[in-house]
C-alpha cells in the first residue's frame, strides 16, 4: 500500500491525506494497465518473431531492357516485385490491433497521455526525463524519411505508418485508403513493409522500456512511500 511520508508532520487529516493518495494511485493504476497491455503486445507473433529476426525482402526484376544512354553508361528498365519473405497479414493484423491503444490520443494508455502522469509534480524529474527522452526518439524515428521514394519525392515514416494502418489495415481514413491501394500493385510493398516493421519493432522497444520505467517507479514508491513534498498543496477547505 502506497504511503504518504510527512503527512502527520504537516498536520494533514485522514481524509486530505486519502485525497492525495488516492489521485496518485490511479495514475498508478494507469501505469499498472499499460504496463499489462504491453505484455499482451510482447506476446503476439509479431513481436516474438521479429525481437532478433530482421524481415527479409526479396526483390525480383521482370521485363527487363536496357537503355544506351550518353557515353559508356546505360539505363535498366524493369517492372520489379518485393515481398516479405514469410510475411504473415494475421500476425500484422493482430500487432495492430494491440498497438494503435498507445497510438490514440484520447487513450487512457496512449503515451501522450501517459506524458501527463510522467509531467506531474510527485513524478521524480530522473523517471520523467527518461521517459521524455524515450519519447523524442521514437517521435524522431516517425518524423525521419522512409526509405521508398515515391514519385512526388519522400514520405516520413508517420505518413507511412498512418497510410498502412488506417488506410490498409484499419480502413477509417478514405483518403488514405485510397493511396494505400495504388501502393499494392506498384511492386513496392515489400520495401513498404520492411519501413513499417523496422519502425514496429522500434516502437515496441519503446514500450518495453517505458514498462520498465513504470515498474521501477511503482517498485521505489511501494518500497519508500511518496514524500509529501513532492505533492502539490491541497486546495483551501470551503467551509462556508
Amino acid at each position: 500500500m502506497l504511503k504518504l511520508l510527512g503527512a502527520e508532520a504537516a498536520g494533514l487529516t485522514r481524509a486530505e491525506e486519502g485525497k492525495i493518495l488516492a489521485a496518485v494511485e490511479q495514475d498508478l493504476e494507469v501505469l499498472r494497465e499499460f504496463n499489462r497491455r504491453v505484455d499482451r503486445l510482447e506476446r503476439s507473433g509479431f513481436s516474438k518473431r521479429y525481437e532478433s529476426e530482421i524481415p527479409n525482402v526479396i526483390a525480383k526484376l521482370e521485363d527487363v531492357t536496357f537503355e544506351k544512354v550518353e557515353g559508356p553508361r546505360f539505363s535498366i528498365v524493369a517492372r520489379i516485385h518485393s515481398w516479405i519473405e514469410d510475411f504473415s497479414q494475421d500476425e500484422i493484423d493482430a500487432f495492430v490491433l494491440s498497438y494503435r491503444i498507445f497510438t490514440q490520443r484520447n487513450d487512457r494508455l496512449s503515451i501522450a497521455s501517459l506524458a501527463k502522469i510522467y509531467e506531474k509534480d510527485w513524478m521524480s524529474e530522473n523517471a520523467r526525463e527518461c521517459f521524455e527522452d524515450a519519447r523524442r526518439q521514437l517521435n524522431d524515428h516517425l518524423d525521419s524519411d522512409a526509405t521508398v521514394e515515391f514519385p512526388g519525392g519522400r514520405i516520413s515514416v508517420r505518413a507511412l505508418v498512418d497510410i498502412i494502418i488506417y488506410g490498409g489495415l484499419a480502413h477509417s481514413n478514405q483518403q488514405k485508403s485510397q493511396i494505400f491501394e495504388s501502393w499494392e500493385p506498384s511492386g513496392f510493398m515489400g520495401f513498404i513493409w520492411a519501413d513499417f516493421m523496422a519502425y514496429a519493432r522500434d516502437a515496441v522497444d519503446t514500450l518495453k522500456y517505458i514498462r520498465g520505467l513504470n515498474q521501477g517507479l511503482m517498485d521505489h514508491l511501494e518500497s519508500h512511500g511518496l514524500a509529501l513534498e513532492a505533492v502539490p498543496a491541497l486546495p483551501p477547505t470551503d467551509i462556508r
